[in-house]
């Protein structure tokens, strides 16, 4: 499998963390599950006009390109079906800039990008499509966010400041004081954040926390639940394991476990 992670140059890279491609090949039919983390992506299947994944053993096909998320929940994919993807992973609250959809409207679901502009669709299809090699896809991809950018205004400085605040251990104690900090009332605060982020501050905070447990036990360190909960802002193990099992689908034990028998 072929994992190609590219950075995009400022100022593209203030609102888009990643430009990826994947290419797999000679692979089976299987379950892959994936892992909220509370950002929208773009996502194109280069050798397929629709993606599938699964919820809850029930399959969901939509045309690409694809807006997928923000989730607060995992869902799963099989890999034998998304054997050449491309897609642009937006920092949180950043989407709602290049694409005429509120975040909230997205929350858990994919929207095909041909249902906010089929023209602008078929064209980005098409050019992906017709680049020449890996590197001149991602550069193709990373063009048409730099065209999109050039016609968006800033974030809101509330759900800049209030994402990389909630992004921390700490955050869920100062979702009040980041609404006063930012001059809002609640009413507003939360509906600011919702249109950009897609979750509530509270729910987007939960997700980014199980995140961080995520990537504690992906060091492949033996793990001590009761620092990793303390570190990562929880009340205690059960609380962790609780969180986790709600995001993950399951225990944080069965995932570390899985991620020991990958290797």
């Amino acid at each position: 499998m072929s994992h190609r992670l590219y950075k995009p140059t400022f100022p593209l890279n203030q609102y888009v963390d990643l430009i990826w491609r994947i290419e797999r090949s000679g692979v089976h039919p299987s379950r892959q599950r994936v892992y909220p983390d509370g950002a929208i992506a773009l996502v194109i299947h280069l050798r397929k006009p629709t993606a599938t994944y699964f919820v809850d053993g029930k399959a969901h096909t939509i045309r690409v390109p694809l807006l997928a998320g923000p989730y607060s929940r995992s869902f799963e994919i099989d890999p034998s079906q998304s054997t050449s993807v491309i897609g642009a992973n937006f920092r949180p609250g950043a989407a709602r800039l290049f694409f005429p959809v509120a975040a909230s409207e997205l929350h858990n679901t994919d929207i095909s990008l041909s249902e906010l502009d089929p023209a602008e669709a078929d064209r980005l299809l098409n050019d992906i499509c017709s680049a020449s090699g890996e590197r001149a896809q991602l550069q193709a991809m990373e063009d048409f966010l730099n065209r999109k950018l050039a016609r968006t205004v800033a974030i809101h400085p509330a759900v800049v400041y209030a994402v990389e605040q909630l992004s921390h251990a700490g955050g869920a104690g100062s979702i009040q004081k980041i609404q006063l900090d930012m001059g809002l009332s609640h009413t507003r605060f939360i509906q600011l954040f919702r249109d950009h982020v897609g979750l509530t501050p509270k729910l987007f905070f939960r997700v980014r926390r199980f995140r961080g447990v995520m990537e504690g036990i992906q060091k492949g360190l033996p793990v001590n639940w009761a620092d990793l909960a303390a570190d990562c802002g929880y009340f205690d193990q059960a609380h962790l394991i609780r969180d986790f099992r709600a995001f993950a689908g399951v225990t944080p034990l069965a995932y570390s476990r899985a991620l020991t028998d990958m290797k």
